[in-house]
């Protein structure tokens, strides 16, 4: 059996340090004492103060930059749809007339042509109905963003109204600090 001859090092402690000498709290002047709380507690006040203005401001812009980014997604979502409708539109035009055309090579008696004006007729219903609800969705779309951008506004409104509430408390504390 072999037996493990291994060591670990210990850490040393290292010998603790005296503070640079200082006066006893007895030979400190009483004043200069209170001075002294006074200040850091002010500064403290201050820092405080300034954590707060800067995480109001950092939630206001991040707010903001999230309403930027959601007009954007808007805007793209719309610029989808009417690339649809139109490419929709294009395709039935195509579709139609394809066939169309192969109706009239059919066709050979004047019976028949009645039939070709009725086809029509159900072509240009089709064509208006499309522009119809391209025409609706369009709205629909513009309607959505103005919502959207009230809403963005409002937000930004409320928000600064916030900030300038939390900035005007701590002025006010720091006015009656110091």
């Amino acid at each position: 059996m072999a037996e493990n001859t291994t060591t670990t090092p210990t850490a040393r402690k290292a010998p603790a340090r005296k503070s640079a000498a200082r006066k006893p709290s007895a030979a400190r002047k009483p004043s200069a004492a209170r001075r002294s709380a006074t200040r850091s507690q002010a500064a403290n006040q201050t820092a405080a103060a300034r954590r707060s203005r800067t995480i109001a401001a950092d939630e206001t812009r991040e707010a903001a930059q999230a309403n930027v980014r959601a007009a954007r997604t808007t805007v793209k979502q719309g610029r989808s749809v009417a690339e649809r409708a139109a490419l929709v539109s294009v395709g039935a035009t195509l579709e139609a007339r394809d066939l169309a055309i192969g109706l009239v090579n059919d066709l050979r008696s004047v019976s028949e042509l009645r039939n070709v004006t009725k086809l029509e007729r159900r072509g240009t219903t089709a064509r208006t109905q499309l522009e119809r609800d391209v025409r609706k969705a369009r709205r629909r779309l513009e309607r959505e963003l103005r919502g959207r951008r009230r809403d963005a506004e409002r937000l930004v409104r409320r928000n600064r109204a916030q900030v300038e509430s939390v900035v005007s408390t701590a002025k006010e504390r720091v006015a009656a600090i110091a």
